[in-house]
């Protein structure tokens, strides 16, 4: 397996393109050792897809919304709300794709020295029979277990889904 230099890709979020940071999620994901790695979007979700040590994994991101009142820092303006719209947009998809990229460089790093194994840093992501993620199963039985107080029995944590 090659190992994969992220130090140079450290620097402030917004001085990579959104295509930057998703090739060098690719690349690391890649490096890594994972196959079969496909990024998608669908409107504002994106997806990241891979297999590796095998499991197959889907991670879904939202990117941000446009907020009611955009600002950009340094000021703007005189910059018509459109523009700054835009920009605010570009500046926030720019940091979000550079810090996931940064997360994912952190998770794959713990994996490979060692410290965690992939499955447990991409939990939540691991693709279970039925197309359905960890997450997914788990997110009910946990809003549950925190409405009622009670710790969920295993029973109730391996009972199938019915949707």
């Amino acid at each position: 397996m090659a190992t994969y230099d992220s130090r140079s890709f450290y620097t402030r979020g917004d001085s990579f393109s959104v295509g930057a940071s998703r090739e060098h999620i690719e690349r690391s994901l890649l490096d890594f050792g994972a196959t079969d790695v496909l990024l998608s979007q669908r409107g504002h979700l994106n997806a990241i897809s891979f297999r590796a040590r095998g499991r197959q994994f889907r991670i879904v991101v939202s990117l941000p919304q446009p907020e009611e009142s955009p600002t950009v820092p340094g000021g703007a303006s005189g910059v018509p709300g459109r523009e700054v719209t835009a920009k605010v947009l570009e500046l926030d998809a720019r940091r979000f794709w550079h810090a996931f990229a940064l997360s994912t460089d952190a998770k794959l790093a713990a994996a490979a020295a060692g410290v965690a194994t992939l499955e447990s840093e991409f939990l939540a992501h691991v693709v279970l029979p039925g197309n359905h993620k960890v997450m997914d199963e788990l997110e009910p039985v946990i809003a549950s277990a925190y409405r009622s107080g009670q710790r969920p029995s295993m029973s109730t944590a391996a009972r199938p889904r019915t949707d």
